[in-house]
């Protein structure tokens, strides 16, 4: 019993230990007593001395920074216009999918009580009530943001007026003598001061744009009255947008993309950061939503188009939301790619909640009722236990694979890096291990990597009634299996 004792403690203090440290999602349960998806074992075991392929993983996010240590290697790069991918969100036009869905029919759905609502408008009906709630916060949040810059905008003239210099610099701004409201602002503007080349660079981008965006927004992408369509096409700038000094950033997002970037291929062996699944892929980055735009789908279909044109074979969507407006659109997207031999990979998202009963968009059913993709996996988040995450959302049917999805340090700009959890940190788990597999067998299809995906599983009686396949993603296994695939 003692001998038994002591080989517990053992196992329960390395599992502290190594799903504590960074990179814990890449060790080996038979090795480490850590749920991690294998990858170190299989680089070490399978694919040592083997050649691979250049795979092109295109990334719909928030965007990335391009000139980070760990990342610029990988950027992709059009041959023929210079381009590294591109940006749907740009200049603002139009209003939001939510805004557009609680505007649409709003004044007959207001007219009706539920008592008199007629059976054939009751749908309708009830999605345009759970809407119009969330789209009153966005309005709230956004306006909260707005204040908070203009009172930002208002104490740092004041102390650039004190300070007697119309260019500040940041050891001006440490030595002024602040009180104890100044002091967190002062803190926010000194941890990105130092990233311009200047302060004037430093206002304009970070508080006076941001307050000049969020307030077009809010009378643009926002406003119920606005009446205009959605006509921009977009630019070459796939940076993540500005965050501002703000206390409580509701845009942390913005680094999102850079973050989901370093799980996926983030150069490994090169002793800087951290290392990602895939060693031979180009990031193709398209950004569909940032600090105050969120995703539409108009930009999500035009962006799936654009990677799947520009040769990508694995494809990251980290990303959701509860409603569609235009769901035809994107599902005709999802065709093209399904047609192109591109695997889609989609998180299922953070509010714990069952898939199987819960609407949720993007989704590979289509709105036709033609069939669903064939080449596209929900991802779900798993711990160092290898068990669901608590925030996980989860789906007997609707849910297909679990991944490392707590506290994945990886990268974000400005050569910062920092562990993260979410669905979002799962599905670059699977797309760097698709891309793997494509590299070292670029023979099989998106639909057999899928399956190769699903089938190499390390299963989990705790995940027999969350996922499909019933476990957690394995890199060992899925290499295992993709050398004598049949």
């Amino acid at each position: 019993m003692k001998h038994f004792c002591f080989t517990v403690c053992l196992i329960t203090v390395s599992f502290i230990s190594f799903s504590q440290r960074p990179g814990w999602q890449h060790l080996d349960f038979q090795k480490d007593s850590v749920f991690g998806i294998s990858t170190e074992r299989a680089y070490n075991e399978l694919l040592k001395g083997k050649e691979s392929v250049t795979v092109i993983v295109g990334i719909i996010d928030t965007g990335i920074d391009t000139l980070h240590e760990d990342l610029k290697p990988l950027i992709w790069q059009d041959k023929k216009t210079g381009l590294r991918g591109w940006n749907y969100i740009a200049a603002e036009t139009g209003q939001e999918d939510i805004t557009r869905l609680v505007g649409d029919k709003k004044d007959f759905y207001d007219s009706l009580s539920f008592t008199i609502v007629p059976e054939t408008y009751r749908a309708g009906y009830q999605k345009h009530r759970k809407l119009e709630p969330a789209l009153d916060a966005k309005i709230k949040a956004m306006r909260q943001l707005v204040e908070e810059l203009e009172t930002i905008q208002k104490i740092t003239d004041h102390i650039v007026q004190s300070l007697g210099k119309s260019n500040p610099t940041a050891e001006d701004f440490q030595n002024y003598p602040a009180d104890e409201s100044d002091n967190p602002l002062i803190k926010n503007v000194l941890k990105r001061l130092t990233l311009y080349p200047d302060w004037k660079s430093f206002k304009y981008n970070e508080i006076d744009h941001i307050l000049e965006l969020a307030k077009y927004h809010l009378d643009h992408g926002l406003n119920l009255k606005n009446n205009e369509k959605d006509t921009a096409l977009g630019d070459a700038d796939i940076t993540p947008d500005k965050l501002g000094p703000v206390r409580e950033s509701n845009v942390g997002g913005a680094y999102h993309g850079t973050h989901v970037a370093g799980i996926i291929g983030a150069v490994r062996g090169n002793d800087i950061g951290m290392d990602g699944v895939a060693d031979n892929v180009r990031i193709l980055m398209l950004k569909e939503n940032g600090t105050l735009r969120e995703m539409r789908d108009e930009a999500l279909a035009r962006a799936i188009r654009f990677a799947v044109d520009h040769g990508a074979k694995v494809v990251n969507l980290s990303f959701g939301k509860p409603y569609t407006w235009n769901k035809k659109l994107v599902d005709e997207a999802v065709k093209y790619a399904m047609e192109h031999d591109v695997l889609l990979v989609h998180a299922a998202g953070n509010t714990g909640s069952n898939l199987d009963a819960e609407e949720h968009y993007p989704n590979p059913v289509y709105l036709d009722k033609t069939g669903t993709a064939n080449a596209w996996l929900e991802v779900g988040a798993s711990d160092s236990k290898g068990n669901p995450a608590d925030f996980s959302n989860y789906g007997q049917k609707d849910v297909d694979v679990f991944a490392p999805g707590v506290a994945i340090y990886s990268t974000l700009p400005y050569n910062q890096y920092q562990a993260w959890n979410g669905t979002s940190m799962a599905t670059p788990m699977v797309v760097g291990l698709a891309a793997l597999i494509r590299e070292y067998y670029p023979k099989l299809t998106a639909v057999q990597v899928r399956d190769i995906i699903m089938k190499s599983v390390v299963k989990r009686d705790i995940l027999k009634d969350k996922c499909v396949s019933g476990g957690v993603l394995n890199a060992y296994n899925a290499l295992t299996l993709a050398a004598t695939y049949k």
